[in-house]
């Protein structure tokens, strides 16, 4: 029995990881259906999540498919702090499309649905003006970053309004399966 899909071997890389990286998008399909999570990390830093290497492969279908499954739109990679849309590469087949869309996204994420954005992650207020928030919980953009403050929104939660920081965000939730014990 597989108690976590989403478990690393020892560099961090996860079967998720793997089947994106090699373009398998039926095997990803069966994989977050399974349960595996679209932002797994891996352990050097290069890739926040496979959603990265989906992109720095400009393979538009597989970023399509987890940007559905709720990938974070938003997230860097933590050793150069760029976004999936930033990791296009510009001289392969397919850069075109797989960029379009991505910073298309982007610049649509809090604007779409209403503003309806869901969050993809916990994160507990470290100030005054912020909002506390549950993995999957639904909150509403009101306005977008400013020149001043690009990667924290203003939004609704509930009845509470407050600021949310963007890489924590996705169009969709994050698909989840639920397991008997």
């Amino acid at each position: 029995m597989v108690t976590n899909p989403s478990a690393a071997n020892d560099e961090g890389i996860t079967a998720l990881h793997n089947a994106i990286c090699a373009g398998h998008l039926e095997i990803v399909k069966f994989l977050v259906e399974f349960g595996c999570d679209v932002n797994a990390q891996d352990s050097d830093g290069w890739y926040v999540d496979s959603f990265h290497c989906a992109a720095s492969c400009n393979n538009l279908a597989m970023v399509k498919y987890l940007v559905e499954r709720g990938a974070c739109i938003f997230a860097t990679t933590l050793s150069d702090h760029e976004t999936a849309a930033e990791k296009c590469e510009e001289d392969e087949e397919g850069f075109d499309g797989c960029s379009e869309y991505l910073y298309s996204m982007q610049e649509k994420l809090g604007i779409l649905n209403a503003g309806v954005v869901y969050a993809l992650y916990d994160y507990d207020s470290q100030n005054s003006d912020e909002l506390s928030f549950r993995d999957g919980d639904q909150l509403v953009v009101l306005r977008k970053g400013d020149d001043l403050e690009r990667e924290w929104w203003w939004s609704k939660h509930n009845d509470r309004e407050g600021y949310l920081p963007r890489n924590l965000l996705g169009l969709h939730p994050r698909v989840t399966v639920k397991r008997e014990q």
